[in-house]
């Protein structure tokens, strides 16, 4: 893939510590690899100096996962100086291979235009199925460390089936807990019930939410208001993985005592160095296609 026209074969840019194993990765595989604005120093690749210069530095730019959590300023550091997604676009040329994950639609149309390659990550079916082992994981160790009660045995229930909904419950059955699984389209709760002990409407879920030691929402909407929290047990734990701001009235939460957390990018924070794999594998397959 190395051009003469490039002084490297890849460039990372923001995120979490996935695009730090990444950037190690690309490098020990014999790729010339540069970084800028990472959550903390690589042991391999050269720190570009600039946005400039590293959008320039190379025919593959890596953005993180996802690329923006507002849809106008890059996914990076909380310490580091924000750096707005139109400008990477602005130092980018026809010709280069753009790659991120959660890419907004007005910014894969400017680059289109401009004559830039762009693969969105997360609409790649491998990854996809993938990043859900590491956030069932991820959503598992949280629920675990914020409760006094084990897991075994415990009574849990899963708002939503999909792709995550569908891991988790899989996780959760084979920890040997009582799991109940609720998803409004018939096609969901159908799937659902070949896996789960017990599954249904989310509206008669709200009818059980007391019966509940662990919550695990998957749905980014509101799903959670206070009237269902009212009925929820004060030792139980809510996790939140939807999309932010996700699907629990978190102020009503906080007033009525619940342990309610939203938690994002789980996958960064429990298993980035498998998910950097993943990642990797998953763009080498697309530069090669």
């Amino acid at each position: 893939m190395r051009s003469p026209d490039y002084n490297y074969d890849y460039a990372v840019i923001g995120g979490d510590r996935r695009q730090t194993y990444l950037t190690e990765m690309f490098a020990r595989e014999g790729g010339r690899v540069c970084y800028f604005a990472l959550c903390e120093k690589p042991k391999e690749g050269d720190l570009a100096d600039s946005l400039l210069r590293l959008c320039g530095a190379a025919p593959c730019v890596v953005g993180p996962v996802p690329f923006s959590k507002n849809g106008d300023i890059l996914n990076q550091s909380a310490d580091a100086q924000a750096l707005p997604i139109d400008q990477i676009l602005s130092h980018m040329n026809a010709g280069q291979t753009f790659v991120a994950g959660c890419i907004p639609e007005d910014f894969r149309l400017k680059a289109v235009q401009k004559g830039v390659r762009v693969f969105d990550l997360m609409k790649d079916p491998q990854l996809s199925v993938f990043n859900t082992l590491a956030t069932a994981e991820g959503a598992i160790c949280e629920a675990i460390k914020r409760s006094p009660f084990n897991l075994r045995h415990s009574f849990c229930a899963v708002l939503g089936y999909g792709k995550c909904g569908n891991t988790i419950t899989s996780y959760l059955k084979g920890m040997h807990c009582h799991v109940y699984a609720a998803a409004n389209p018939l096609g969901e709760c159908a799937q659902a019930a070949l896996v789960a002990d017990e599954a249904g409407s989310l509206e008669e879920f709200a009818s059980l939410a007391g019966k509940f030691d662990y919550v695990f929402n998957t749905i980014p909407a509101p799903v959670m208001g206070r009237e269902i929290l009212e009925k929820i047990k004060p030792s139980a734990v809510i996790v939140d993985i939807a999309s932010a701001p996700g699907g629990v009235d978190y102020e009503a939460a906080e007033k009525l005592g619940l342990c309610a957390v939203l938690c994002p990018g789980l996958p960064g924070k429990y298993a980035p160095a498998s998910s950097a794999e993943a990642m990797k594998k998953v763009i080498e397959r697309f530069l090669k296609e």
